[in-house]
């Protein structure tokens, strides 16, 4: 059997162009020239397919199927080279798939067919040798040529230019899928919807990596390193395991914050645990600028396209993201205690300054009836209901902000809130508030400007004009309409200089489908009311608002 694998031979010259035997070329000479024209059509063909994808196993496939037709063999195969320099992956054509599976088919493994002719040619990209490209047996009989050397080398040139394209594009799928993990995993933690954290964040780096498995670690403070989190069949067993910091892949990487690409004994010893044959394992730190939260850990199985330094850096940046969106969600989740904690206080001094005197008040009354022995009338019957019914209404007040979630901002009751605290140096004092009705449904957003636009109006109104010591407000709906009440004690209406508030807020009631109406009360002060229509989804209100009572 005759054998070639060595560097590419000269190019020979171009033939020239073959002349006809009437011009005095012989026959042969003529078939010849012929044939070679075929075979560097055929060349232009292989390379046209090599080069037509962007996803690697097709090229590697491509390139094996193309150089065994160009060059008539019977067998060919495609051995890709590992970072340690043995054989990574091997892609045969025209071999059985017993003979292909071979654990020894760098080249052809033991029990082939007899083979009569061999080439074997090196695929490169750049300096870097990829892996070789095999052909044997012609499969019209006879040996294989210097001929097909050249077109091998030829081939071989093309295959390296196409593998490297398709390497660029695998790694910028790869980057795709890491941002697109990064940002999901942001967005839940920040949420606070993710219930196990570090479950969350071994699966989304799983997918990213296109891994087998993942594995989440957290430090103790006995020095050991404990599995918080797992994705994959392989590491399911390995929950609440804890593994000594000094000793462990995972804990070096807190303890020193780097990360690492382990293979060797490491490996093997990940395997055994794992009991699986896997191949290199990627192991990085949570850095959050400098704060080690713990590491995760992405591995493939060894029949798998190894993990390689570029996974690695993508791994530890995303880490990286992870350890951050964890920092940021705990210290919002403090952010969110702290203020129901000044919601209680906060409850606690409303309840005190006004609910429970007033309910000390109408105990007070009852039991003055009592004392007395008399009849107590319908009417001083209702206004003791009348009394609790406004209690009620502002321990509801009072408690709404509590019960309104810290995390989902901008509803209507929130920001009217907001607006009564903005105004609260201005005025000297903080209004009054209540709500009533399904507000908490209302989803139109120009009518909720327009309320909260009222508000704002009429609160600075008090501040600069009325000079009032109290500032009561209502937001009610029924039935799709909304009222906004705004009452003060103070000087009243008079001859305002300027109206364009005034107008302003008409304007506002009137595109509502509502009014506008000023009053002084016998007792003092003004009274606004506004009203607005919810709208259908038309745009238009619901119907003409009633004039207020």
């Amino acid at each position: 059997m005759t054998a070639r694998n060595h560097d590419p031979p000269a190019v020979p010259a171009a033939p020239q162009a073959p002349r006809s035997p009437d011009a005095g070329l012989p026959v042969s000479r003529t078939d010849d020239l012929l044939a070679t024209q075929g075979r560097l059509r055929g060349l232009l063909r292989a390379n046209v397919l090599v080069t037509g994808d962007l996803r690697l196993p097709v090229v590697l496939r491509r390139t094996v199927a193309a150089a065994r037709d160009l060059l008539g063999a019977r067998y060919a195969a495609l051995g890709v080279l590992g970072g340690d320099g043995g054989l990574e992956q091997f892609v045969p054509a025209g071999l059985d798939d017993d003979l292909a599976a071979h654990p020894v088919s760098a080249g052809f493994p033991p029990g082939h067919p007899p083979m009569t002719g061999f080439v074997g040619v090196p695929i490169r990209i750049g300096e870097q040798i990829f892996g070789h490209l095999y052909l044997t047996d012609r499969s019209g009989g006879g040996e294989l040529t210097a001929e097909d050397d050249r077109l091998a080398f030829a081939l071989a040139a093309a295959a390296g230019a196409a593998i490297a394209n398709a390497r660029r594009f695998a790694e910028s799928e790869q980057r795709r899928r890491w941002l697109t993990a990064s940002g999901e995993l942001t967005e839940v933690l920040l949420s606070g919807a993710a219930s196990q954290p570090a479950a969350f964040i071994a699966q989304h780096a799983a997918v990213a990596a296109e891994a087998d498995f993942a594995i989440m670690w957290d430090s103790l403070e006995a020095g050991q390193a404990v599995v918080t989190g797992v994705s994959g069949a392989l590491a399911a067993n390995l929950m609440n395991r804890t593994a000594p910091l000094a000793d462990s892949p995972a804990g070096q990487a807190i303890l020193t914050g780097q990360p690492a690409l382990l293979g060797g004994d490491r490996r093997e010893a990940a395997g055994v645990v794992l009991g699986a044959d896997i191949g290199p394992l990627i192991v990085v730190p949570l850095d959050a600028g400098g704060k080690i939260r713990g590491a995760l850990g992405l591995g493939r199985l060894a029949t798998a396209p190894e993990l390689t330094g570029s996974d690695l850096d993508m791994a530890a940046a995303f880490a990286s993201h992870a350890a951050v969106a964890l920092e940021l969600a705990e210290a919002r989740a403090d952010q969110i205690t702290l203020a129901q904690v000044e919601d209680h206080d906060r409850i606690a001094t409303e309840l005190h300054d006004h609910v429970i005197q007033e309910l000390f008040a109408l105990g007070m009354k009852l039991q003055g009836h009592v004392s007395r022995g008399g009849l107590v009338t319908a009417e001083q019957i209702n206004g003791y209901v009348g009394s609790l019914d406004e209690i009620i209404r502002k321990i509801r007040t009072s408690i709404f902000g509590l019960r309104q979630s810290r995390s989902i901002p901008g509803g209507l009751h929130a920001r009217l809130l907001e607006i009564v605290e903005e105004h609260a140096p201005q005025l000297g004092f903080t209004a009054g508030i209540r709500f009533a009705g399904p507000l908490e449904r209302t989803a139109d957003a120009a009518l909720t400007q327009d309320i909260l636009a009222v508000t704002r109006e009429a609160l600075s109104n008090c501040a600069r004009h009325a000079h009032a010591s109290a500032v009561s407000i209502s937001l009610a709906q029924e039935g799709g309409l909304i009222t906004l009440d705004i009452t003060d004690n103070g000087r009243g209406l008079g001859v305002p200089a300027r109206s364009s508030g005034l107008t302003n807020m008409r304007d506002r009631a009137e595109r509502n489908g509502g009014t506008l109406q000023l009053t002084t009360p016998s007792t003092g002060g003004t009274h606004l009311t506004w009203t607005g229509l919810e709208r259908r989804k038309s745009g238009r209100p619901r119907q003409a608002a009633k004039e207020p009572v």
